[in-house]
């Protein structure tokens, strides 16, 4: 064989060896992932039982949203990262655009203006609102209040723009928690929320009890930047639907509302 065409083969060999290496380079390469080997998470905390920090929980968060993540970055072979960015960057898409995450997980209710600004998965939990008292309320219905809290740029600040009975104040916050801090400081007399995170409240503090609650058509979405995260929304979607498919969703769910 002559030395001219050994050393070609040797150029085939090394560009074979390259192309591989680029290949095998994470099928995350593909998904454009922010943290090679790892499913980056954006969430906003407390809510529980959806998401919420515990010292003794695997990356200090846990809850439905975020174990139902974990199952999906199991699957797609990743660690799971969580960053709390705050409620009005997941929404807005601006913390997928600043890189804070790859996807947003957070029991963000797919509507049609969010979707102008970033791109839901496949519906994966139906949403109720709720409206929470405290133990020693007398209030039977949300007109029986003077003040409810909400938070701000939330599906449940929408609903009452278009149900508040007269005489009702509306007072916004920009944090979830701030909600339950004001109607324990009497600053309002009920919370306005998703059934589950009021429910979420109850369990913890037993201080409380929810009233009435309300069918609005929602449901609750994974959420992804608006272009250029095709990719990975498309792995995350048949990823839920392969854990949908073999009861991981359903083992996930029963854990975290044992009585549904």
């Amino acid at each position: 064989m002559s030395k001219r065409l050994l050393q070609l083969l040797a150029l085939l060999l090394t560009i074979g060896l390259f192309a591989a290496a680029c290949g095998d380079d994470d099928g995350d390469s593909a998904l454009g992932l922010v943290s090679s080997d790892t499913l980056t998470v954006c969430t906003d905390v407390p809510y529980p039982p959806m998401e919420f920090e515990d010292p003794d929980a695997e990356g200090g968060f846990t809850g439905f949203d975020i174990e139902l993540m974990r199952a999906i970055a199991d699957d797609l072979g990743l660690g799971l990262a969580v960053a709390t960015p705050g409620w009005d960057a997941i929404t807005s898409g601006l913390a997928n655009e600043a890189g804070d995450c790859d996807i947003s997980a957070a029991s963000i209710t797919i509507t049609a203006e969010r979707e102008e600004n970033i791109d839901f998965s496949e519906p994966y939990f139906e949403g109720k609102q709720s409206l929470l008292v405290s133990d020693d309320s007398s209030a039977s219905a949300l007109a029986d209040l003077s003040a409810v809290a909400v938070q701000s740029g939330t599906t449940g600040e929408i609903w009452l723009q278009d149900n508040t009975p007269d005489g009702v104040e509306v007072v916004a916050f920009d944090d979830i928690g701030a909600l339950y801090l004001a109607l324990e400081a009497g600053d309002v007399d009920g919370v306005i929320t998703d059934l589950v995170g009021n429910q979420g409240y109850v369990d913890d503090t037993g201080g409380a009890m929810v009233i009435e609650s309300y069918a609005t058509d929602e449901f609750y979405g994974f959420a992804v930047q608006e272009e250029g995260a095709e990719d990975l929304l498309a792995a995350v979607n048949e990823s839920l639907a392969k854990l949908e498919g073999n009861g991981t969703y359903d083992a996930i769910y029963a854990e975290w509302f044992p009585g549904a």
